[in-house]
Parts: structure tokens; sequence; C-alpha cells
């Protein structure tokens, strides 16, 4: 499992606020300022450096840090981020600690800031005048922070990482899956459209890359009908941290119509067309078809691979 370290400074609580948010979607991770780094910070995969730009520079503390850590930093796989009033400069900031870092930034992230005057500290205020000034900028407040902003690059830093996992190789990965799902029969179907949220737990059936669900009916067709786009959980009961088993799929929810499909998915599952028709209600059929699986498994980790393993259908 990789874990994460967010790394940050922060002058009046903009790039505090994008550190918290960006730690919790990276998960499992730390957030610490870099005035706290210690020891304890060292043992991380991943790390995520935040800062503010300032008259066209990095937060000093931020500096001090980088020029004390270059030989720890050179063995990790980063990707940094800034908050600012100006995108250009920003990202020309970013690049130039890029630049400073060599090889090993996978990703750069330039935020939108927040400008308060009646916060600015004396100093602050007179440089920012000068800024004003110089970009013809006005002579106000701004607030260009988005948390919607923060939380796509922090998903974005998510299929990065992914990307640093000891990978099963892909046929080994898919057996894996494949036989997880066929062992099992009971999932979670989570689905949302127009702010409503529904998880049910549904019998399903695999076959060559879809579940097949039969329902009554219910609540979470009201979202399907607008929102094919589903999640799906199937997992094993908790034991402990060392027996962790379970996953999360991503895919498409489709109500199946065609005839041939619908009959060979119920007997798939034991049943008749005759018995079907027998029933005092309509049986619908859900074909999820898979997109992605997130499988969480503790043996692959005592193999010699990340417990997590991604696998794109």
């Amino acid at each position: 499992m990789i874990k994460t370290l967010i790394l940050y400074e922060s002058r009046y609580g903009s790039t505090w606020e994008a550190a918290n948010i960006i730690s919790l979607i990276l998960g499992p991770s730390r957030r610490y300022p870099v005035s706290r780094f210690g020891e304890g910070c060292r043992d991380f995969d991943f790390i995520v450096i935040g800062t503010p730009i300032y008259n066209g520079k990095i937060h000093p503390k931020l500096q001090i840090f980088l020029d004390n850590e270059r030989e720890w930093l050179d063995e990790k796989s980063i990707a940094l981020f800034c908050t600012c009033l100006n995108g250009s400069e920003g990202l020309r900031v970013l690049r130039e600690v890029e630049d400073s870092l060599g090889g090993n930034v996978l990703e750069l992230g330039v935020l939108g800031g927040r400008l308060e005057m009646d916060r600015l500290n004396d100093r602050d205020y007179e440089a920012l005048k000068e800024y004003i000034s110089r970009e013809g900028l006005p002579s106000q407040g701004m607030d260009l922070f988005s948390d919607k902003e923060v939380v796509e690059w922090a998903l974005r830093l998510i299929d990065i990482r992914d990307g640093l996992l000891d990978e099963l190789p892909v046929p080994e990965l898919r057996k894996e899956v494949e036989e997880f799902l066929k062992q099992h029969n009971t999932c979670t179907l989570a689905t949302s459209s127009q702010g409503r949220v529904r998880a049910t737990p549904l019998e399903y059936n695999y076959h060559q890359g879809h579940l097949y669900i039969l329902s009554e009916g219910g609540r979470k067709f009201a979202n399907l009908l607008s929102n094919s786009r589903v999640s799906v959980a199937v997992y094993e009961d908790y034991i402990d941290m060392n027996n962790l088993l379970g996953m999360q799929i991503t895919g498409q929810a489709i109500m199946v119509e065609e005839l041939g499909e619908y009959q060979q998915a119920i007997e798939m599952k034991g049943l008749s067309m005759d018995y079907i028709r027998s029933l005092p209600l309509d049986l619908k059929l859900i074909r999820v078809d898979l997109e992605k699986v997130e499988f969480l498994n503790s043996k692959f980790e005592k193999e010699g691979y990340s417990a997590r393993q991604v696998l794109k259908f």
C-alpha cells in the first residue's frame, strides 16, 4: 500500500485548507506543515508538497526544507501544488521548483488562493501594494479558492499514485478478481442522482466482465434512470489489518431488455423462465459492465506486491 505524506506551509490558511482536502482524498496519508517535519515523516512513498506564492516566491520555510532535504526527496515520487492569485506566475514558480528537484516530480497543481486585505501583516501589505501596482490588479480582496478545483486535482493524484503500485501481472490479477467475484454472490450497489443516494444489498452473478442482478424494482431505479454510473462493493467480514479482502467496482448499469440475454442470466441463477413468469411481479435485470476494480487483498502484499491492486476492464 502506498502511503502519502502531504507537506505544506500556509500563510493565511488557503494552502492549509487545500492540504487538508488533499489528505482526506489521498488516504492513507498524513498531513504536516514542513516546520513539523521529523524522522517519523520519512517512511512515506508519495510526497505532496504545497505552498502559497507571494511576490513570485514559495514560502521561505518551504524553501529551507527543500534545500535541507534534497537527498531524501531525490528518492521519492513527488507532486507539487501552490495556491495563488495569478495562475501563470504560480505555474512558473512551480516549474522552477520542479527543475530544482530533478526528474521525480510527477504532477503540478496550480490552485486559486485568497486575498483578505485586513488580515495581511505590514510587510505583506506593502509587498502587495507593489505587486498590485505592477500587475494592474484592483486594490481589493479576492477569493479564487475552489473546493471543487482542489478535489479534482486530488482525484488526479490518485490515478498518478496508482501508477506507482507494485503491480501483479494483468492476467494474474484478472484471474484473482474473477475468482473472488465467482466465490461471492452478495454485493452493495451504490447509485446516485440529483441529490439522491442509495446503497442496496443485492445478490449477483458474475460472467465475463459483467454483474447480473435481479430486482423487483425500488428507489435505486429512480437513480439509474438518470445516472447509469454506479459503484459496487464486494467484501469479506473484517478480521484484522493483516487480513483485508474486498473490492470496489466502478461501472455502468444497464437495464437488460433483450430476451436472449435476460434468459441467459436467469439460467445462470439456476432459475427458469417458466418460474419467472409464474411470479406475481416483474423481475428486472440489471447488468453492471465493469470498468475498474480496486482490489484490496492482504495476500498480495505477502507475495511482494502492493495490497491494493487496480484492474481496468
